[in-house]
């Protein structure tokens, strides 16, 4: 799962230029930051999924724009849900199977490789697995925003 940091470098530069509905310019000034992938905290997700959550920038339970990595250790399903706010996503290693749809349905997967872009609009129901690789996302969004509706 290495990726190039410049890509990373690049793809970050790209999301940030991806226009966020509902973000006020007037946030606090950004401090000037860095920080290699490899070195990056990770959280435990609290679903029990094994995925890992690192937030880059800003708070996804407060308002304003967050930026999130999430890893997907492999052979890992997440059903059907939606998000409050619009969602900007770049896969950063790996492959992820991503689909929309009121429930889980394999045959609306689509396949999407490193460097692959993708959205979550609000209030769309949408899904995603990973195969025999993990994978890590990078998603660009505009908080307060939750995991809603998921599908039993």
């Amino acid at each position: 799962m290495d990726f190039p940091r410049r890509h990373f470098l690049r793809l970050t530069a790209a999301a940030l230029a991806v226009p966020v509905s509902g973000i006020a310019m007037a946030q606090t000034p950004v401090a000037p930051q860095g920080i290699e992938l490899d070195k990056v905290t990770w959280v435990q997700s609290a679903d029990g999924s094994g995925r890992e959550f690192a937030t880059l920038a800003g708070d996804r339970g407060k308002a304003g724009l967050y930026i999130q990595l999430v890893r997907w250790p492999p052979n890992t399903i997440n059903k059907a849900h939606s998000h409050p706010d619009d969602r900007y996503a770049i896969v950063l290693s790996g492959v992820f199977y991503h689909g929309y749809g009121d429930t889980f349905d394999a045959g609306k997967l689509e396949r999407r490789p490193t460097g692959s872009f993708f959205t979550e609009p609000a209030r769309v129901r949408h899904f995603g697995i990973t195969r025999d690789e993990g994978t890590i996302l990078y998603f660009v969004g505009t908080g307060p925003s939750t995991n809603d509706d998921l599908e039993k």
